[in-house]
């Protein structure tokens, strides 16, 4: 990757040494646009469950919470195993033993109103509502209760850590399935859509490698799902970002992405069989994505088409009473036809011609095809309203930047070579997928997605949100037709089948 040999980000070798890590990324950001590094420790190896009691101590000391409230365990239903005892009872446990006569340790079981929990109002009411008072929050699972318990904490201290004054929050990451873990934003499910909001950094992560690798298959490769967002998501965010549609592109965590990314390939095999090296170099990459997420001050850094279509499959899913896929694993299967999408511009578009750039007469007709596009959502209209207002500002904001735009595709070839170091091809991430035996098509997601709906998510994803990304320029060049559609899922397919092929013969 260019310039990437020069970075102060190259001769880092372990993500958990944040005092390192804060270093580097200082010197590679002299004008301060980064947001500061929240996080405390990242604890990850195979033992670290049991320095989940010191970790509050340290927390609670740090934020003068030594004489009051209770230490809340905040978890979901879902049983948690690690070497053949119940995981939340250890750390429970392990908390009373800690802390008796000092606090009351108090478990929450949140449940929700759907088959698994969602991170939906009622859940971060509820949260919101136990945690109120406590000393100190510990969070045990996956994804959800990450993100919700960083929700409801931060609504206690106006998003501040255990040094800034906030409730300490101590997170036991119990999968490798998300990188939400190591961030400062969380996913919730409001009005019916997914939207990605601030939260708050927690102070530690305790990511036990021996619970992680134990944990049900499917939360691990679709882990490995969402780690291959960082081979496409960053070219959305510079294409967005060089033409004039996102303010926040930067090279350090771009370069982060890059140095700990080498290697891939080679313990990716590992996850199908929950091999303890692999599951952990797995764990270290998710958290470096949640950093870099959260320094880089915005999602776009590893959130573009990919995640756009996995959003519209769990809208759809959560408004017809279906159980919400992985995350991960709807992302990686997404990423291949977000690949696709890419290859198609390069092979489609003349930067010689000019796209579109609708005035306000032509972006408020559009308005009837994005309802329609969520109508069976939300007979309503709320769900489409709200992705309206999205939308609408979105075309503004690209017919107010005119010359901008034009500036940028008269030195495409500049552009098309820096995207060409950010991208890895659609037939290379079919093979990551299936070596690491995650879903690789629509049809392997849980619950499974049928051709038409994965039809109408990669058809609308664009319609949903205000982020610009490949599908918008498709759209906006007469290039993501019906027929335009059909030929990069068919490409996406495709490379799902030659992956497979070359599978079955080594």
């Amino acid at each position: 990757m260019s310039g990437l040999d020069s970075s102060h980000l190259n001769g880092l070798s372990d993500p958990t040494d944040l005092p390192a890590l804060r270093s580097a990324l200082a010197a590679e950001d002299p004008e301060g646009r980064l947001v500061p590094l929240g996080l405390d420790r990242v604890a990850l190896g195979p033992e670290v469950v049991d320095t989940v009691g010191d970790a509050v101590a340290e927390q609670l000391a740090r934020a003068g919470r030594t004489g009051d409230g209770d230490i809340v365990v905040l978890v979901d239903a879902t049983p948690i195993q690690r070497a053949g005892a119940d995981l939340k009872s250890l750390v429970e446990a392990q908390l009373v033993d800690r802390f008796t006569g000092e606090h009351a340790v108090r478990r929450v079981v949140l449940r929700g109103h759907h088959p698994t929990l969602h991170a939906d109002d009622d859940a971060l009411d509820a949260a919101t509502e136990a945690v109120a008072g406590a000393a100190a929050v510990v969070s045990v699972g996956g994804g959800t209760i990450t993100d919700i318990a960083k929700v409801a904490t931060a609504r206690h201290g106006d998003g501040a850590t255990a040094d800034a004054g906030g409730i300490p929050l101590v997170v036991v990451q119990t999968a490798a399935s998300v990188d939400g873990y190591t961030d400062n934003v969380s996913v919730i499910l409001r009005d019916g859509v997914k939207r990605t909001i601030p939260s708050r950094w927690p102070d530690v992560v305790v990511a036990d490698v021996t619970t992680i690798s134990t944990a049900p298959r499917q939360l691990n490769t679709a882990g490995y799902g969402e780690v291959l967002s960082m081979l496409t998501a960053p070219a959305d965010w510079y294409l967005a970002s060089v033409l004039g549609m996102d303010p926040t592109f930067h090279r350090a965590p771009r370069d982060l992405l890059a140095v700990f990314g080498r290697g891939l390939d080679t313990w990716s095999p590992g996850v199908a069989q929950g091999d303890l090296g692999a599951i952990s170099q797995l764990t270290r990459m998710l958290a470096v994505r949640g950093v870099a997420t959260g320094v880089a001050g915005t999602t776009a850094c590893l959130s573009g088409v990919e995640h756009l279509v996995s959003h519209m499959l769990d809208m759809h899913n959560g408004a017809h009473g279906r159980p919400i896929g992985l995350h991960g694993a709807q992302v990686g299967v997404a990423s291949v036809v977000a690949a696709a999408a890419w290859e198609h511009l390069f092979a489609e578009f003349d930067p010689t011609t000019a796209p579109e750039f609708p005035d306000a007469e032509a972006i408020a007709a559009r308005k009837p095809g994005v309802l329609a596009a969520f109508a069976e959502l939300d007979p309503t209209g709320k769900v489409g309203e709200e992705c309206w207002r999205d939308y609408s500002a979105k075309l503004t904001r690209w017919s107010a930047g005119r010359d901008t735009v034009l500036a940028a595709l008269a030195a495409w070839d500049r552009h098309r070579a820096a995207v060409d170091e950010l991208l890895v091809g659609s037939a290379s991430l079919a093979t990551g997928l299936v070596a690491a035996g995650a879903a690789a098509r629509f049809a392997d997601l849980d619950p499974t997605v049928d051709p038409a709906t994965a039809r109408w998510a990669v058809a609308n994803c664009h319609l949903m949100r205000n982020r610009f990304t490949v599908v918008d320029l498709l759209e906006l060049l007469g290039r993501w037709t019906p027929a335009d559609q059909d030929a990069v899922t068919a490409a996406a397919a495709a490379a799902v089948d030659a992956a497979q092929t070359g599978a079955v013969r080594t």
